[in-house]
Parts: structure tokens; C-alpha cells; sequence
């Protein structure tokens, strides 16, 4: 297999376990800011952890940051290990969201979040993550298309998809600590950058398309089947 692909779905999974965690969705506790400095050196702060993860599991997920480059002394280790074995264990209750701010957003600002695996052109990285320049027209102009990219956003996907004749195997996380109307422009923001355009007859994503699909719990699984019944090349 190819090692830069391999690295970059391992990658790709991993920063949604580990990096997954938002500064609005991150619990009050020792450790909160050491979590904070250390994910936010390699990633873009903004994912949201929904997995919950015995000690010995978050143990290992932080072994295997480390061996990808993440630098830690052994008292942070065990300092964030704690956290995450407190507040991200099976049945702990999950953090409420923080509160965001609904006027004036900014969907270029939002989709900082997604500029390290889709890059600020929209381009994507060959073979690890695929491109939304010149594909998400496409999936607007589907039936079901639009509806499909809000899930997206919302509960991640996995699995193996094909984009304009290329094969992607990775996972994207999901962000469902985003507003709608967060949602709403980075939606709005990708449908209309890079040459992207609405099809004839589509105006742009309200809050309120965002809103009608909070709630299906679906799993990045079953958003890769709902994307495999949209038809798309």
C-alpha cells in the first residue's frame, strides 16, 4: 500500500479521535489547556470527540500520536491522559456545546477547519482526500445532493468513494459543534469558490436545511451508503 496514503487516512482517523476536540466542546478540568496547546501545534482546532474511550484505549491513541510527531514530556502524558480518561470515558456525559454567535458568519472563516486535508483551493490532496472544487456542483445538481452534503458536515463519513475518477479511502469527521448557520456558510462557501457555482433554480443553504437534518444520528457509514444511492462518479 501506498505509505503516503496509508499515513494519510491513518492520520485522517486519528485526529478524529484525538484532535477531535473543539475549544467550546472541551470540558473545565486539569489538563483542558495542555489538550488546547498540544492539538492545536498539528490541527485545526474544531472537531468534536463523540466516541467514548476507556484509559487504556485513549492510552494507546496518544502512543500513537506520539509516534507520528506529537512531543510530550511524561508528566503532560499522564496529564492528558487523565483528562481524557475523566471526561471521555464510556458514559460520561457529553460537553455542551458553547454557545455561537449566529450574525456575521463567515463561511471562508469556518472552512479554516477543513483547509488541511481540502486545502485553501479546494483541490484536495491526491489520493487521500478528495477535491470539492468541481465535485460539489455535482452534488448539488443530484437529487438528494444537498440534503446529503449538510450530513456530511454533520455526522463525518467513511469508506471508500470515487471523485471524478479517483479513489479516496479515508475517513472526514464529523462537526456537528458547528451552528447551523456555520454549517450553513461553509456550505455556501464551498458551493461557490473555485470556479463552484449553485446549479440553475438553487439559491444558497439556510439554517433552517441545516436544521431539519440535526437529529438522524446516522453514522459515517451510513452517510457513505446515502452517498452510494446519489449515483455519483
Amino acid at each position: 500500500m501506498n505509505r503516503r496514503y496509508l499515513i494519510g487516512v491513518v492520520l485522517a482517523a486519528g485526529t478524529a479521535l484525538w484532535f477531535g476536540l473543539g475549544q467550546g466542546s472541551l470540558p473545565e478540568g486539569p489538563g483542558r489547556e495542555l489538550v488546547l496547546q498540544k492539538c492545536q501545534t498539528c490541527h485545526e482546532l474544531g472537531f468534536v470527540t463523540r466516541e467514548r474511550q476507556p484509559r487504556e484505549r485513549w492510552d494507546a491513541i496518544i502512543t500513537e500520536m506520539q509516534s507520528y510527531g506529537l512531543r510530550l514530556t511524561s508528566e503532560e502524558r499522564a496529564t492528558i491522559l487523565n483528562y481524557l480518561a475523566t471526561h471521555f470515558a464510556p458514559g460520561a456525559q457529553a460537553p455542551t456545546p458553547a454557545p455561537q454567535p449566529q450574525a456575521n458568519v463567515s463561511g471562508a472563516q469556518v472552512y479554516n477547519n477543513c483547509i488541511g486535508c481540502h486545502q485553501a483551493n479546494g483541490s484536495g490532496v491526491p489520493g487521500v482526500f478528495p477535491p470539492l472544487a468541481g465535485h460539489v456542483p455535482s452534488i448539488l445538481a443530484t437529487r438528494g445532493g444537498r440534503e446529503w452534503l449538510i450530513q456530511v458536515m454533520l455526522y463525518g463519513l467513511q469508506g471508500p468513494i470515487n471523485v471524478r475518477g479517483s479513489s479516496y479511502n479515508g475517513a472526514m469527521p464529523a462537526y456537528p459543534q458547528l451552528s447551523d448557520a456555520e454549517i450553513a456558510a461553509v456550505l455556501n462557501h464551498i458551493s461557490t469558490q473555485w470556479g463552484n457555482g449553485f446549479p440553475s433554480g438553487q439559491g444558497p443553504f439556510t439554517e433552517a436545511e441545516v436544521r431539519a437534518q440535526r437529529g438522524k444520528n446516522l453514522s459515517p457509514q451510513q452517510v457513505l451508503s446515502a452517498r452510494q444511492g446519489l449515483g455519483l462518479r
